[in-house]
């Protein structure tokens, strides 16, 4: 009976399949979320491995990619309460010297805007925990909240605005001007560029401001968040393992565990910003080709999703994913292929 079902009606089997799909999401979505896989990022070893004392440590960054990690910074938002305090990511940039001679952080406005409403301060730490010194977004990338307000959506629906600025930083150690820092590519894509990343997992909060990294060690894009909110994104989870960048901070003389594990969502698409924020191509000089890129082609991330320490490896598009792509990508996170 299957066979003769299969022979006559083969050409049901695709609708078959996604209703099954949606059906069992539906259902997950309301018992998840499920953990489908686990990956530990605190102890691998082998050719590529980081072994620094750094909390990057046992994850994979290929020496090419050392001075982007090198230049990746933590970006921590403390409020005058002591509530409802943020993070982010952010990166240093070569020979982007402020009147005082301190290279620039490069990272998203939604961190800084926060500091900014709240009379919060940005501290900066570097990826073995030290205190690089405090921060202050750059006077000329900041945008009043009526100006905001007039600038267009960003790559996460009903935000608007949110895109590349500028830090200001204050050090407090030498060791903040010897970070060679890193380079903005000199072909920049105009537009919202889409990631769909798995090594280790998708994108998580805290990764915002991190820079989109090419080939070549130059920053593409700036980290903003989910493009999109597929239930799924919800319902299945890949448990992380890896250094905590808070941890490494707190217990660097007494030596404790610093190792955790998070939930981070499965499959989920990540939107980034291009580097065109208000102010800061003049601040910073440039004079890049706004051309596509290749459509897809291997990146990579360094940053600070929930706290820990993750070096992404992935693949970007400059278009917003196509529905057989989103279903590609939600039978990833169905399956964990």
């Amino acid at each position: 009976m299957i066979r003769r079902f299969l022979r006559e009606r083969w050409h049901w089997l695709p609708w078959i399949v996604i209703v099954l799909y949606y059906v069992t999401v539906a259902i997950a979505h309301r018992l998840g979320p499920f953990v489908i896989a686990y990956k530990d990022m605190a102890h691998q070893s082998g050719p590529g491995i980081v072994a620094a004392h750094s909390c990057f440590d046992g994850q994979r960054v290929p020496e090419s990619e050392r001075v982007a990690l090198e230049a990746t910074v933590y970006l921590y938002v403390a409020l005058p309460n002591g509530q409802n305090d943020i993070s982010g990511s952010g990166i240093i940039l070569r020979n982007s010297r402020t009147p005082q001679g301190h290279d620039r952080i490069l990272t998203i406005r939604h961190v800084t805007q926060h500091a900014l409403r709240e009379h919060g301060k940005i501290y900066v730490f570097d990826q073995f925990g030290h205190k690089l010194g405090d921060a202050k977004q750059t006077p000329a990338t900041i945008l009043s909240e009526s100006r905001l307000a007039q600038e267009p959506d960003s790559g996460v629906p009903g935000v608007q605005g949110d895109n590349a600025v500028l830090l200001d930083i204050q050090p407090n150690t030498p060791a903040y001007d010897q970070i060679s820092g890193v380079e903005v590519a000199p072909r920049l894509y105009r537009g919202i560029m889409y990631a769909w990343f798995t090594d280790p997992a998708a994108l998580m909060p805290g990764i915002s401001g991190a820079a989109l990294l090419n080939e070549h060690n130059q920053v593409i894009g700036i980290a903003e968040g989910a493009g999109d909110s597929h239930p799924h994104h919800y319902t299945f989870a890949t448990e992380v393992t890896a250094h905590n960048i808070l941890k490494v901070f707190e217990t660097q003389e007494t030596g404790a565990n610093t190792i955790q594990s998070r939930t981070f969502r499965h499959g989920s698409i990540a939107a980034f910003m291009p580097v065109a924020g208000p102010g800061v191509q003049d601040i910073l000089h440039l004079q890049p080709t706004f051309a596509p890129p290749e459509n897809r082609f291997n990146v990579h991330v360094f940053g600070y999703p929930e706290g820990l320490c993750i070096a992404y490896h992935g693949q970007i598009q400059i278009s917003n994913p196509t529905r057989t792509e989103k279903m590609i990508s939600a039978m990833h996170a169905l399956t964990g292929l």
